[in-house]
């Protein structure tokens, strides 16, 4: 199911709200998941982002329900993240998506 590049898409939403740079890096994320063979990759993947302006950093939860796992990763608030607002990102099979958009 995610063991292709091939036909992603994006919803307006996501396009309009979600910076490139943090789109590429959930599919990266994804990406690295399906290349560690003994994790069965679950039809929704879920992003969670949480801003440290202290520190500079949104943290990345990135997790599946059915078989159940979390990840954590940090990436540093650049220019075009400045105005990042976003909490939740779904990406069910091959299209990334705002919760509210399902």
């Amino acid at each position: 199911m995610f063991n292709t590049k091939e036909n992603r898409y994006i919803t307006k939403g996501v396009n309009e709200q979600v910076p490139k740079e943090i789109q590429l890096r959930c599919w990266q994320l994804i990406d690295e998941k399906v290349k560690q063979a003994e994790i069965q990759m679950d039809y929704l993947q879920i992003f969670e982002f949480n801003r440290d302006d202290q520190r500079k950093t949104i943290n990345i939860t990135h997790r599946q329900e059915e078989p159940f796992f979390i990840d954590y990763h940090e990436c540093r608030i650049t220019k075009e993240l400045t105005n990042f607002q976003v909490k939740k990102l779904w990406v069910i099979e091959h299209t990334m998506l705002l919760p509210e958009e399902y």
